[in-house]
């Protein structure tokens, strides 16, 4: 088969017309899903420093966990919190010089 050879200098222009449109709506859309690309990439670097930063949150609080059943815990809070002293131990008050 052969095809068909276009001669008609207006048939001419209205085919590169069609695709100078064509070619222009296809570099509009690339260009679109570029900027989209780029907003989502951001989107995600975002994400990721807010992921690490709950990560370490939730480091941080599963090691104080760890430690709120432990016995060493429950004596800092009875020493700082309640201000007891354990049997034998003598307490030092500083007193305040005028």
């Amino acid at each position: 088969m052969r095809r068909k050879q276009i001669k008609s200098p207006v048939a001419r222009v209205i085919v590169l017309v069609f695709f100078v449109i064509v070619i222009t709506l296809v570099a509009m859309r690339l260009r679109k899903e570029q900027g989209m690309r780029e907003r989502v990439e951001e989107r995600a670097k975002e994400l990721d420093v807010v992921a690490a930063q709950v990560s370490a949150e939730y480091q941080k609080t599963m090691e104080k966990t760890l430690r709120i059943g432990s016995d060493d815990y429950i004596e800092d809070v009875a020493r700082e919190s309640l201000g007891m002293v354990m049997p034998g131990e003598t307490v030092f008050e500083p007193t305040e010089e005028e």
